[in-house]
């Protein structure tokens, strides 16, 4: 989420009092509870249950933005949702899924993207490690999407490659930013050591992965130096079977907002 924060518009986070749960604070109402806005994630939008939110498509959702996004809000939707999907691929998040995108709204001619509210990431864990990102395209979920990337953002959103490579770059330089501080929180906490290199490794993979030439053909990164230095964790245990409930999200009768909505 602190390297969300430096591009996308967010909700307000923190980490909960046992390291263990991702605190979101509610975006549709005010300090005292009170409703101010009505919000739809991508589940309800599509018409999907709640146990199926890794069952769609960046295509069936783009297909709801005209539905029912303004015609002159589009645009801005549009690359709001290219970060995203970069921010994805750069943050090895798997759990970017139909329930962790929504729209706010007051009305049908005010309506917009939510800011970012979830995001992490999972490969990180044992058992996460190998999953493939939650929402596929062109009907297929991988971390090596080559120049089908560029392409179907730019024929599916009609976000430009130029604007994409510009997007790119303030990922790249967000992730450089960011990555001292998860340095400082490995020292501060010894149990969040290994998590942490992983997480860098994983971060420097994303971000290289991108800038391949047979993605965006960005070029050397420059703050590859940033990650120097970082010794092997050890290796994660076996994939297990998940299904439904993530426990990476802690308690859910708690109001820790990741999985537990309903709108």
């Amino acid at each position: 989420m602190q390297v969300l924060a430096k591009v996308l518009p967010n909700a307000k986070t923190e980490v909960s009092r046992d390291g263990n749960a991702l605190v979101v604070y509610r975006l549709d109402v005010d300090d005292e509870g009170q409703l101010l806005l009505g919000m739809e994630d991508f589940c309800a939008l599509l018409g999907l249950r709640p146990a199926a939110k890794y069952e769609t498509t960046w295509e069936r959702i783009a297909r709801a933005v005209r539905d029912h996004i303004p015609g002159g809000r589009q645009y801005e939707t549009f690359r709001h949702l290219t970060t995203i999907l970069l921010l994805t691929y750069a943050l090895r998040n798997a759990d970017c899924h139909a329930k962790n995108i929504a729209l706010l709204y007051t009305s049908r001619a005010n309506v917009h993207l939510s800011p970012a509210y979830d995001f992490l990431t999972t490969s990180v864990y044992a058992g996460y490690q190998h999953n493939p990102p939650g929402i596929g395209f062109l009907v297929k979920k991988r971390w090596t999407p080559g120049k089908h990337l560029m392409r179907f953002i730019a024929g599916t959103f009609g976000i430009p490659a130029r604007e994409q490579s510009i997007i790119l770059e303030s990922i790249s330089d967000s992730v450089a930013e960011t990555a001292p501080l998860v340095r400082e929180k490995m020292t501060e906490h010894p149990n969040f050591r290994d998590i942490g290199k992983r997480m860098l490794l994983a971060w420097q993979e994303g971000v290289t992965g991108l800038r391949d030439r047979r993605v965006y053909a960005a070029g050397d990164w420059p703050a590859n130096k940033t990650f120097e230095g970082i010794s092997n964790p050890p290796k994660l245990a076996a994939p297990r079977s998940v299904v439904g409930r993530s426990p990476l999200f802690g308690d859910q009768s708690r109001t820790d907002y990741g999985e537990q909505r309903e709108w």
